[in-house]
């Protein structure tokens, strides 16, 4: 069988694939030591027995129930899910947003998978490319683009801190958009690191997309409005040529496959129109699961009350063992923490790489993400730091946490050629 140039790339060994088997293979089969590795949010009691109660509800109503499982929605999404982003956004932050500003989407990764190819790729003979301001990023973006070479990354300076930690920052002078650049597009926090750009940062990117005509892409799937992990500093963003994707994945409803969009109308009316072609509609459970929720707001209680609290609890918790745990006499760093669900660690100067630390974690029932998977559009064989990182899924329960910590702190003496 003979396939595409495209078929070829999203059939080979993606990040993400990795990261996906390595998760399912853990969780079926023999239980890891630790799952450091895995992107699925924390099984929260509260959380799961407000979805359990509102299924509840759903499945003792014969005309919720025979709607939800047996129609299709538009390919714009429910309606009624619709207009309860609407208000809720408009009275959380008063963006002045209608209906024709939202597209739902089977979840942001296809949803992405579609809004980057409307916008990148050859148009009038010029190939168009999704600015990225800060890589590393989201390793699900790596593979999305159909047409090859189409991301522009930009590498970050690196401010080192104290003696175990260190930041991204936005590389201001390697900023400069040319008619080459079709969007800029960034997570907030970002996911693999837990950065999050400041307010300075942000603004500065949507005047330059602006004064380009292109838009600005923020990825919030981790941050504002929910589930709101991001440190408080950080303040919501929107304006006419931006596009806000949010989802319901990490407030507890990961299978459900709800991606919402908030952008223009002209593009969101775009997005839904190829949601229409690759998916026919959208997944209406989450939707319908979700949708009183959001319209009385308590989606939001839900988060500051549940969410925010465990993940804080858990990252202060995990973070300490870490730096208790990892060899003091070695410069490695962890980015300093800003949100998400992961910690990102550095080893700098190591002897190996990440890829090979995975490895080695791996045999001893540690399952982390290399970081190499998380630099879109870059050589990591020009770039030691790209092969130097992975990625920690911090929520894990306490027992686990203690052992992942102790067989981490061993790989990490392996790393750099310390036994």
């Amino acid at each position: 069988m003979k396939l595409s140039d495209f078929g070829e790339r999203i059939a080979g060994d993606a990040g993400i694939l990795r990261l996906m088997d390595d998760l399912g293979r853990a969780l079926s089969g023999g239980k890891p030591t630790a799952m450091f590795g895995g992107g699925n949010p924390a099984h929260i009691p509260a959380v799961t027995h407000t979805y359990e109660r509102q299924l509840r509800a759903i499945a003792t109503d014969p005309v919720q129930l025979q709607a939800m499982l047996g129609n299709y929605d538009t390919p714009q999404g429910n309606d009624r899910f619709i207009r309860a982003i609407v208000q809720l956004l408009n009275d959380q932050f008063d963006w002045g947003i209608t209906p024709d500003h939202v597209a739902v989407t089977p979840g942001s990764q296809s949803g992405f998978f579609m809004l980057f190819n409307l916008l990148a790729g050859t148009r009038h003979g010029i190939k168009r490319r999704i600015m990225l301001p800060i890589v590393p990023e989201y390793i699900g973006y790596a593979d999305q683009l159909i047409e090859p070479a189409c991301f522009m990354p930009i590498r970050p300076t690196i401010r080192k801190v104290g003696q175990h930690e260190f930041k991204y920052r936005l590389a201001a002078q390697s900023l400069s958009i040319d008619d080459s650049v079709a969007a800029i597009a960034f997570s907030r926090p970002t996911n693999p690191t837990g950065n999050a750009m400041t307010d300075e940062e942000v603004s500065r990117l949507a005047a330059m997309a602006r004064q380009a005509g292109v838009p600005l892409i923020i990825d919030s799937a981790y941050g504002l409005p929910f589930p709101g992990v991001i440190h408080d500093a950080a303040t919501p963003y929107y304006d006419d040529n931006t596009v806000i994707s949010l989802s319901l994945s990490k407030i507890g409803l990961p299978s459900a496959r709800v991606g919402i969009f908030v952008g223009p109308p002209p593009l969101m009316k775009a997005l839904s129109s190829a949601n229409a072609i690759v998916n026919l509609a959208s997944p209406s459970i989450g939707q319908y699961i979700a949708r009183e929720l959001v319209a009385s707001s308590d989606i939001m209680e839900l988060a500051t009350q549940h969410v925010q609290p465990f993940y804080a609890e858990r990252a202060a918790h995990a973070r300490q063992l870490f730096m208790d745990s990892l060899p003091p006499d070695l410069p490695w760093r962890f980015h300093i923490y800003e949100g998400s669900y992961f910690f990102w660690l550095w080893c700098d100067g190591a002897a190996k790489t990440a890829t090979q630390l995975y490895d080695y974690l791996k045999k001893r029932g540690v399952i982390v993400v290399p970081g190499e998977f998380f630099f879109p559009g870059i050589d990591v064989s020009t770039w030691p730091h790209a092969q130097q990182c992975i990625r920690i899924n911090f929520s894990r329960p306490d027992a686990e946490l203690t052992a992942g910590a102790r067989i981490l702190a061993d790989g990490v003496r392996w790393m750099y050629g310390n036994k």
